[in-house]
């Protein structure tokens, strides 16, 4: 009886330690260290109450340059009385800024630029930048804290500063507060249309092609939702079409899109309604475990008590595998990302809440993932809204710039091997959008497949850089195929990998040509 108890208790210490083995982050001096260079590198490190944040190259000049956005300077605008000498009284406004624009540049400084921008001091909820006119210069729409008030877009004018076209296009439909705003060609006509997701539902602008758009929300099939918090389009079936998922309050909704400008509510079918309980307020698409189809991460707040995390089946459908993969985080969700930040070859998993720490989920493969913020240096930053991910010194290793009630934070990767491919892609302008948005890039390598798609918008209210990254590992050739939203295929075979590979891929003649 003692020897099978001895037995027993034996057994269960090794598949303990086995376990232990196989997802904990046992090597803990090849995670990348993080070290906050906000000051250093030239950003405003006195920003409170931010909201979003995006990298965008506006100049194209081949550096990152990034947007980000505070509410706080907005009580501090109001008119200030003090005393000056003589017992007289002086009324002035303060001089800071609320909405920013920093310029990138190579020697990894940046300068402030929001003066000379065009952009209006206004409290901003959410940007995402895309050339919506086709003309070799990315745009920027923006979402106000100003409640009813219709989205802004700038105008890129070639690359010095931004004109508001706002009522010219017919972005002038009043409505509720703006959450959210994405890009996304829906109807692949080779301009990019433009989402609102906001607490009174969402629009949908279908993007004319002549600098103007046009309200087709209800015509395309989206029919009337109610608080809609954050929004991600995602070609969640591999048929080439950008699907939408909606986090909501309550229910969630998933969009199917049916190809001619129409979109079906596939919510139920597809297993993606969540719980009645939940304040979905963000969410996220990547393909974690290599099998190319596109998963999905939400972010709760609230009552729900945990985020989740749907495993795409390849079928139409999707499985809640959060317990599993041991990444439900605390419910107290702001914003997620995927994105490889070891540069290993696998998608890992950042999140975000209101009060409890920021969370980064190392991806260890067969579909486990251990939490290793701390080892990494990111664990500290609370509160956090917008988390845009770039190679803003272009090192090879992704970066991250946080925005939120709390500041902002630059931190650098400061990896151990930077392994790596950035592909810049540019759309033929007619059939494709210049930005590429919706455009899917596989990379194949003797470890496997990596999927990624250009992305106008995901989280609560950000939008990572436009080229893909991908992380390397070991490999030192890989193939790439490029699938654009015109639906044309372009495929290199046997690239060359070493550190830091930053390639341009344009859709015209299917040319490649090396950035570095």
């Amino acid at each position: 009886m003692i020897r099978a108890s001895f037995l027993m208790l034996f057994l269960l210490l090794l598949i303990t330690t086995t376990v232990c083995t196989l997802v904990s982050p046992a090597n803990a001096e090849d995670i990348p260290k993080f070290t906050n260079v906000t000051d250093q590198e030239g950003l405003n490190n006195s920003i409170r109450l931010g909201h979003t944040a995006a990298w965008g190259d506006y100049n194209v000049d081949g550096y990152l340059d990034i947007v980000m956005s505070s509410t706080q300077n907005i009580f501090r605008r109001m008119p200030q009385r003090r005393t000056i000498k003589g017992g007289a009284t002086h009324t002035e406004q303060s001089a800071d800024r609320s909405f920013y624009l920093y310029a990138g540049h190579k020697d990894n400084k940046f300068r402030d630029v929001s003066g000379h921008s065009g952009f209006a001091d206004v409290g901003v909820k959410s940007v995402s930048w895309a050339d919506y006119d086709n003309d070799g210069f990315p745009d920027l729409v923006v979402g106000t804290i100003m409640a009813g008030k219709p989205p802004i877009l700038y105008k890129n004018v070639d690359g010095f500063s931004f004109l508001d076209v706002s009522e010219k296009s017919g972005l002038t439909k009043h409505g509720a507060t703006v959450n959210h705003l994405l890009w996304s060609d829906f109807d692949a006509d080779g301009y990019v249309d433009l989402f609102q997701a906001s607490s009174g539902g969402v629009l949908l602008y279908h993007n004319n092609g002549n600098g103007t758009f046009s309200e087709v929300s209800k015509s395309a099939g989206l029919g009337d939702l109610r608080k809609a918090y954050g929004a991600v389009w995602f070609d969640a079936d591999n048929d080439g079409d950008q699907d939408l998922f909606v986090a909501s309050g309550g229910k969630n909704h998933f969009f199917r899109n049916n190809g001619k400008s129409k979109l079906s509510d596939a919510t139920e079918a597809a297993g993606l309604a969540g719980e009645p309980t939940w304040r979905s307020a963000a969410a996220c698409a990547g393909d974690y475990n290599g099998d190319g189809f596109i998963d999905l991460y939400v972010s709760n707040i609230g009552k729900a008590k945990r985020n989740a995390l749907y495993k795409n089946n390849k079928d139409g459908t999707f499985t809640d595998v959060t317990w599993q993969t041991k990444t439900g985080d605390a419910g107290d969700g702001r914003t997620c990302a995927w994105v490889d930040f070891d540069a290993d070859g696998k998608l890992d998993l950042l999140s975000t809440n209101h009060i409890q720490p920021t969370k980064l989920y190392r991806n260890m493969g067969r579909g486990t993932f251990v939490n290793v913020a701390d080892d990494a240096g990111v664990d500290t930053v609370r509160d956090v809204f917008a988390a845009t991910w770039g190679d803003y010194d272009r090192d090879g290793f992704i970066d991250v710039f946080f925005n939120g009630h709390d500041g902002t934070a630059l931190l650098r990767n400061g990896g151990n091997k930077n392994n790596s491919l950035t592909l810049l892609l540019t759309g033929d302008g007619i059939k494709s959008n210049k930005s590429a948005i919706g455009a899917r890039v596989s990379v194949t390598t003797a470890a496997g497949v990596q999927v990624r798609e250009v992305s106008g918008g995901r989280g609560c209210c950000e939008q990572d850089m436009l080229p893909l990254y991908f992380g390397m590992g070991d490999e030192t050739t890989a193939d790439i195929d490029v699938t654009w939203p015109s639906g044309k295929k372009c495929v290199f075979k046997g690239i060359s990998v070493a550190e830091s590979n930053e390639l341009a891929i344009r859709e015209i003649k299917c040319e490649i040509n090396d950035l570095s």
